[in-house]
This record gives C-alpha cells, structure tokens and sequence, in this order.
C-alpha cells in the first residue's frame, strides 16, 4: 500500500477515534450525574438523621462549654437525643417528695438546659431547610420534630396524703410540669411537645436506687415519617 492510500485511509478513519471520544466523554458525565443525583438522594433521604447527629454535638459543646457537669447527653439513636436531669443536683431537689411541682430552687437548673435547648432553633428547622424538605414532599414524606418529656419515678408507694393515685400518676404529672416550663420558656412551638409517664417501670439502673431513678428524660428528635393520599402512615 501506498504512504498516499494509507494516509487517506488514516483521514477516513478519524472520524471514529473522534466518535469514540466523544460516547465515552457523554457516557461519563451522565454517570456523574446518576451519582450526584444518588449522592443527593441518599442525602435527603438521611436528613433527619443527619439533623439529629447536629443537634447531638451542639448539646455537647454547650455542655462542655458551660460546665454541665450535671447534665446527662446521649445520642439514643431512634429515641433522639436524651437529655436527663437528675432528681437532685447538689443539695438542690427537683420535687418535694410525693409532689409534681417544680422546686423553685431548681428552676436555675431547667432555664439552663431550656436556654441550650432555644439555641437548637429546633423551631427554624422548616425555613432553613425548605429546599431539602419540599424535595421530601415531593416524594410523599416529610420531617417530624417532636421534644418528648418522660416522667419517671421510684417505686416507694405514695402516702395516704397525696393527691396523686400512685407513681405512674405522679411522674406523669411531673412530666407535664416540664413540658409546660419548656413551652413558656423556649420560642419552640407548643405542637412540637409530647410527655408521658412510667412511674417506676423503667428504673434507670436498679429499681432500689430511689435517688436516681426519680427523673426527667428530655429527648430532642426528629424524624421521616410517610404520608398516603395526605395521611400521615
């Protein structure tokens, strides 16, 4: 063959190597763009997860920062973020015995962890991350923020004198008195609060350690939850 017929079949095949650059060159960016857009769904799709590891470390840092040496953090997974306040701090008693109302001793005690708990901005939560929650909308699900106040209790029986029908009964009302603190004390709306009570049901360690399972759980938590025809499922 000649060095003309080979440079000519050189020219007519040229067009290939270019054809061939330019499938792969398309074939890689839409596989940059699957992976982007699994990258943002995956993203999406965790935020309430991620939300809750956030607000796990700001409790922290405001804990360390302050000094709570009192205040208990942990990041219960599901469950939210636990914040528990002890029955007594120092020579400071959260109830008078048998009684749901707040010590006034120890309302220095609950404005702290209510102070922490207004930094969250738990209540912004929608306005800051609208995009990310009409993407969720989108896909018929939505975000639940929920601060969840659980009364808990000893199990010494109640006295003839109190107004309540046992512990379950007074660590609910125990609860309620929190709740009600937290709704006059934090911007955060009062939709956002649930309580219950478990009297001595659910003791901390041993059901004998009356001191510590006599008790305040706060838990800060968010989650996905899924809608049906506009339904919450």
């Amino acid at each position: 063959m000649s060095d003309l017929s080979l440079t000519s079949e050189r020219a007519s095949n040229s067009w290939k190597v270019t054809y061939s650059d330019l499938l792969t060159g398309l074939l890689a960016f839409f596989l940059l763009l699957i992976i982007k857009a699994e990258q943002e769904s995956n993203t999406t799709f965790k935020f309430a997860a991620q939300l809750k590891d956030t607000i796990y470390a700001k409790v922290i840092r405001e804990k360390n920062i302050r000094k709570l040496d009192w205040l208990y953090v942990e990041h219960a997974g599901p469950k939210g973020i636990k914040l528990l306040i002890p029955s007594e701090i120092g020579n400071q008693s959260f109830f008078q015995s048998g009684d749901d109302k707040i010590d006034d001793n120890f309302n220095f005690y609950l404005k702290t962890v209510a102070d922490i708990v207004t930094g969250l901005e738990l209540e912004q939560i929608p306005i800051n991350y609208l995009p990310i929650l009409q993407k969720l909308a989108a896909s018929g699900r939505a975000i639940k923020i929920n601060v969840r106040i659980e009364g808990h209790s000893d199990a010494v029986p109640l006295g003839r004198n109190t107004r309540f029908r046992d512990n379950w009964d007074l660590s609910t009302a125990r609860a309620h008195q929190v709740m009600q603190f937290f709704i006059e004390e934090t911007p955060i709306p009062a939709s956002y609060f649930s309580m219950s009570g478990y009297g001595p049901f659910h003791p901390l360690v041993d059901v004998n350690r009356y001191d510590e399972n006599r008790r305040v759980e706060i838990y800060l938590d968010i989650q996905m939850i899924e809608f049906n025809n506009g339904k919450h499922v």
